[in-house]
């Protein structure tokens, strides 16, 4: 036997859908592209990054697709690592009659406060297939040092 959906305002039974938050998510975004429309679009742009250290040196890494090395400009200062970026719409855009713009356009600022000094005369920036990688090596105060533990008798 199937389950069904009754509704006593409707004329008809439609099939019961299963609920989950997936279809609750659908939903949601269907409903909030039919009552918006072209009134709001997803056009935040967001480089997602990976901040780690080893034992020599910090290392950030930054997915920035879509740019290319000249459109990035990365600065430290103390403390603070900031990494802005710009990409640039095509140059055909008026040319373009959109159905779906979801690729966002325009200029980023990411601005990381780093957990140790790093030495910024050191640093290296390496961008390959989409991905910024920042090499700081750690200043030597910041460094891990083992300290060889003796036996007391």
């Amino acid at each position: 036997m199937a389950l069904v959906r009754r509704d006593a305002r409707a004329t008809e039974i439609t099939p019961f859908r299963t609920w989950g938050p997936l279809s609750l998510f659908e939903d949601f975004n269907r409903l909030f592209e039919e009552t918006l429309g072209e009134f709001v679009r997803p056009s935040v742009l967001v480089a997602p990054a990976d901040l780690y250290e080893t034992d020599e040196a910090l290392i950030l890494e930054m997915a920035v697709a879509g740019l290319a090395p000249e459109d990035l400009e990365v600065s430290i200062e103390g403390t603070k690592l900031t990494v802005r970026g710009q990409v640039k719409p095509a140059e055909d855009v008026k040319a373009r009659r959109y159905y779906l713009q979801e690729i966002p356009h325009g200029s980023f600022v990411r601005t990381f406060t780093l957990p140790v000094e790093v030495d910024a005369s050191q640093a290296k920036a390496e961008f390959r297939h989409g991905l910024l990688r920042l090499t700081m090596p750690k200043v030597a105060e910041a460094r891990a040092k083992r300290i060889p533990v003796e036996v007391v008798q």
